[in-house]
């Protein structure tokens, strides 16, 4: 039986394996600029105040963190490589988690005009300390090594082989399968509520329309998740059914999957208030007065859904008019 080629990467001069060596780093490398602009942003224009708004921060910083084993490259030392396997791991449950945390939230948001700010601390804990129990697993069982051109679950034997199921691809089939079936429903119950709301008063489809905005911003990063997670999924798939690993496929795999947080920060930044505020003038402008106080400021923290979000919502309103006048 001939050696699969991506098992002989760390051993071989392969155009290929150097190949996806180089694109990781580099679609690993463009993730994490990204992600610490709209890190950035979210702090400079105070959108963190808003609770669906410091999930998304809180996915964006577990994806900035994700990119890192991404841009570490090959390496050649043991114990850099079971560090990397295990910062592989950790860091793409931690964007699991935040992922979930949001559909959730996006769930009760829909069913019961409701969110789950008050266990913002139980998903932090749920979060970042889960993670860290799940990926240090493989450590049990020195399972963290070269595997391919990269390092994580080595995959030499039935037990590391059963390893990479039950630590990732498993579990994320599962969750990938859960929320495509959770968007479908979502998007076809908001549908039916929203023609169901017709004749209502004005200020009651003034707070309706204000719940579909917020569950429309979060509505998306789901659906990347799910988008990213296809090729590794599909790759996984191939190479258990095929004793030579797919180039294309694994290609397309490093291609993608250090791209959480790049095309998180493409979505966010495609609504109308956010391409007005990503204006490199604009953001002059708001450095130079950071300090000054805003509007949102001044209202208590817990009126924030009420007269701080209305202003915000009315803004982005009017630009997107101007832009539609234009």
């Amino acid at each position: 039986m001939a050696q699969d080629w991506l098992a002989e990467c760390p051993n071989q001069n392969d155009s290929r394996c150097a190949t996806l060596t180089i694109i990781r780093v580099l679609f690993g490398s463009f993730s994490f600029v990204l992600s610490l602009f709209m890190i950035f942003v979210i702090w400079l224009f105070k959108k963190y105040m808003f609770f669906s708004q410091r999930l998304i921060l809180y996915l964006s910083i577990a994806a900035l963190c994700d990119s890192v084993p991404y841009m570490m490259g090959s390496i050649e030392n043991a114990a850099g490589c079971k560090f990397q396997g295990f910062m592989m791991t950790y860091f793409d449950w931690t964007c699991v988690g935040w992922v979930s945390v949001i559909s959730a939230n996006m769930y009760r948001l829909v069913k019961e005009e409701m969110s789950y700010e008050s266990s913002e601390s139980l998903f932090h804990l749920a979060c970042w300390f889960l993670p860290g129990i799940v990926a240090g697993v493989p450590f049990i069982w020195d399972a963290y090594g070269h595997s391919g051109p990269w390092c994580w679950i080595k995959g030499e034997n039935k037990l590391e082989q059963i390893l990479r199921f039950l630590v990732w691809y498993g579990p994320v089939l599962v969750i990938v399968i859960f929320l495509t079936g959770l968007m479908i429903y979502l998007r076809v119950h908001t549908k039916r509520q929203n023609r169901s709301y017709a004749g209502y008063n004005p200020e009651e489809e003034s707070a309706k329309s204000r719940k579909w905005r917020e569950v429309r911003i979060l509505f998306m990063y789901p659906i990347v998740f799910i988008a990213i997670s296809v090729f590794p999924l599909i790759t996984r798939i191939q190479m258990a059914l095929n004793e030579q690993s797919s180039f294309p496929l694994v290609l397309m795999t490093s291609i993608t999957a250090p791209l959480l947080g790049a095309v998180n920060t493409f979505l966010y930044s495609c609504s109308a208030d956010m391409r007005q505020q990503m204006r490199p003038s604009f953001i002059w402008e708001e450095l130079k007065h950071r300090k000054r106080q805003t509007l949102a400021e001044t209202y208590n923290f817990a009126e924030e859904n009420s007269a701080a979000e209305s202003y915000l919502i009315s803004r982005e309103e009017e630009i997107t008019d101007k832009e539609e006048d234009s």
